[in-house]
């Protein structure tokens, strides 16, 4: 991945950062980054120490830390992110003889860019802005309290990473790069769960909390099976 576009990616995340929390100290920004999204605190601590802070002694961080970034600033990954933002960098020369011509052109394709937006903006506006748990994972749905189940305010990031999983041995539980971890999980009496994302628990509120060693050895099990206290 470039740098320089990861660099622009990270500064663009903490000043959204900024206009969505009140105080703006490093560690307050990096605990609402963490509540915001599916990275931990520690690796948007290095993030701001990288390229917010520019200390040279930081490691590189992942490509699935830079898409939940790019994800938090509601695109779909970091290729959706380049690509995105390398439309309209078309370079127009106008000369004298053909800048009358040139202006009608830049003129009309203006109309055409404002009315794109209104009506995107209007199509946006009909779109559900609440979601729903559902089994395992969220859907997006109105904001009518007719429902029974638990309705929050819609979270794009939440909504397209956070999930319930079954695991076994086999699944990654920590990140290859940084060491941290991928699953979070949630355990009542002889029943465990397994989310893919940190936070509150989608059904009770209870905090979630991070995958250990010594969860794994004694709670997951070899295979996965559909019949499983693990499953629920």
């Amino acid at each position: 991945m470039n740098e320089e576009i990861i660099n622009e990616i990270v500064q663009k995340v903490f000043a959204k950062a900024k206009t969505e929390c009140a105080i703006h100290t490093n560690n307050a920004l990096n605990n609402h980054i963490e509540n915001s999204t599916a990275i931990s605190y520690k690796t948007a601590e290095r993030l701001c120490q990288k390229y917010i802070d520019k200390k040279d002694n930081i490691g590189k961080q992942s490509e699935h830390t830079i898409n939940v970034l790019c994800q938090y600033l509601g695109y779909e990954s970091f290729a959706d992110y380049v690509k995105q933002n390398s439309k309209g960098k078309i370079n127009l020369e106008v000369n004298k003889v053909g800048a009358k011509k040139n202006w009608k052109l830049i003129t009309a394709i203006s109309l055409i860019v404002v009315v794109g937006l209104i009506l995107g903006l209007s199509e946006k506006s009909k779109e559900p802005k609440c979601m729903v748990w559902r089994i395992d994972h969220y859907e997006k749905t109105d904001c009518s309290t007719s429902y029974t189940e638990n309705i929050i305010p819609l979270d794009e990031v939440r909504l397209q990473n956070f999930k319930k999983v079954k695991v076994n041995i086999t699944c990654t539980f920590f990140d290859e790069t940084t060491g941290e971890p991928t699953k979070w999980y949630y355990k009542s009496g002889n029943t465990i769960e397994f989310y893919t994302g940190p936070g509150l628990h989608p059904v009770n509120g209870k905090t979630l909390k991070a995958i250990t060693e010594h969860i794994i050895d004694k709670y997951v099990p070899i295979h996965t099976y559909e019949e499983s206290s693990f499953a629920e």
